[in-house]
């Protein structure tokens, strides 16, 4: 996999990518408080939903294309999910990338994760208009795999 010189340093690859989606998934599935809201959202998908994470993870940390996102599932996922939601599934992430990934690379998923989950509880924050504006720029920022330029 070619890694652009100013990439970030990552030391895994696809199958590690798959490993800690895998588990990730798991981890969901047996969370008494975000499973009804997942299954709301994914239903009887989880293989679509985890290919779909272990591509926009991909696109995100090896920079090699632009991820993927669903403007409405993310607006579902956003009337399903409160915050402490939301800080479940990052802390989720961050406990299967401990487990899947080199330490190095577990932390930059971990920021990955922390990122995706301060701009979903940024939205989830808001009401109305104000919401509305925020979820499209998340979108955007999202879509256009910028979570890196944080990095």
């Amino acid at each position: 996999m070619p890694f652009p010189p100013f990439a970030p340093s990552v030391f895994f690859d696809e199958a590690d990518i798959d490993a800690l989606v895998a588990e990730f998934g798991e981890r969901i599935r047996r969370s008494t408080a975000l499973r009804p809201a997942m299954d709301r959202l994914v239903g009887n998908r989880w293989e679509d939903a985890e290919r779909e994470a272990g591509a926009f993870l991909r696109a995100t940390l090896f920079l090699e294309g632009r991820p993927a996102v669903d403007g409405d599932w993310l607006v579902q996922l956003l009337r399903l999910l409160d915050a402490t939601d939301i800080d479940e599934l990052a802390d989720i992430l961050l406990d299967c990338a401990l487990v899947a990934l080199p330490l190095h690379s577990a932390a930059v998923v971990a920021e990955v994760g922390e990122e995706v989950a301060r701009l979903l509880k940024g939205i989830v924050s808001h009401d109305g208009v104000a919401r509305q504006r925020l979820l499209l720029k998340a979108r955007s920022r999202l879509a256009a795999g910028a979570l890196m330029s944080r990095l």
